[in-house]
């Protein structure tokens, strides 16, 4: 019998203690965050694509020393190409692509990509309505990958339909680094935790197709790749309670 009572306490335990305030002390947290992005390219993939836009989410957990550790993925897509000579030989002499049912049309083409990787950094109280808000500082390593859309509409064309689209889409990866730095808000009383601020990327690519249309061959060149822009995401602190405590286990 007090093997099981005892058993009881450690299951319960954790919840019987008090909840910490948020006010007035540095609280490990644990966070999701869904956040949006807007970049400007320079380097190589300047070249190709235009402004772009992200979209992701993010698991977040805070030290009650302020370290930050977290693991993010980023969906990329933009309206702007830069290349679509790569479709020169492929066109008739209006410039279309021919359908399957013998028709002129030409698709719209765009980017796609995906950013992932893991981070790791610093919140400095400096300012913000508690210790848990403040100047953040972070760093990341990952992969980012990028290659060209062609959206059909309702008809299909063949020399841009399954591996043939291989050919022609500039499929390109590599190693890549993530630096942000910003303010993060975590309110004392309402549910409204958000973090801003600029983020900066820098990768290292290469095209990842054996075989290109344009080229009769791989693209073999290191690639160099920057992105500058700002990042807003929202936070989603697990246990918060809405008197401005956290149930700390």
């Amino acid at each position: 019998m007090a093997k099981k009572i005892l058993a009881l306490a450690f299951l319960f335990f954790p919840l019987l203690l008090p909840a910490q305030s948020i006010k007035d002390t540095t609280l490990n947290l644990h966070m999701f965050s869904f956040h949006v992005s807007s970049h400007w390219p320079t380097g190589d993939i300047a070249s190709r694509y235009g402004f772009n836009m992200g979209v992701g989410g993010s698991y977040w957990f805070k030290t009650s020393s302020n370290w930050l550790l977290a693991a993010d993925f980023t969906f990329i897509f933009g309206n702007k190409f830069k290349e679509d000579s790569i479709l020169n030989g492929l066109r008739d002499k209006d410039g279309y692509l021919i359908t399957n049912y013998g028709e002129q049309m030409f698709p719209t083409i765009s980017e796609r990509g995906f950013y992932g990787g893991l981070r790791v950094g610093r919140l400095f109280p400096v300012i913000g309505p508690n210790p848990n808000s403040g100047l953040v500082i972070t760093a990341s390593a990952g992969l980012l990958q990028y290659k060209t859309f062609f959206r059909l509409e309702e008809n299909s064309i063949p020399v841009i339909m399954d591996d043939y689209v291989k050919m022609l889409d500039y499929l390109t990866n590599g190693f890549a680094l993530n630096q942000f730095i910003g303010y993060l808000h975590l309110d004392n009383e309402q549910p409204v935790n958000f973090y801003a601020g600029f983020e900066f990327h820098q990768a290292w690519t290469m095209g990842r197709r054996d075989w290109l249309y344009n080229l009769h061959g791989p693209e073999n060149k290191l690639r160099h790749d920057f992105l500058f822009g700002i990042r807003l995401g929202w936070l989603f602190p697990v246990g918060k309670k809405t008197t401005g405590t956290y149930t700390y286990f």
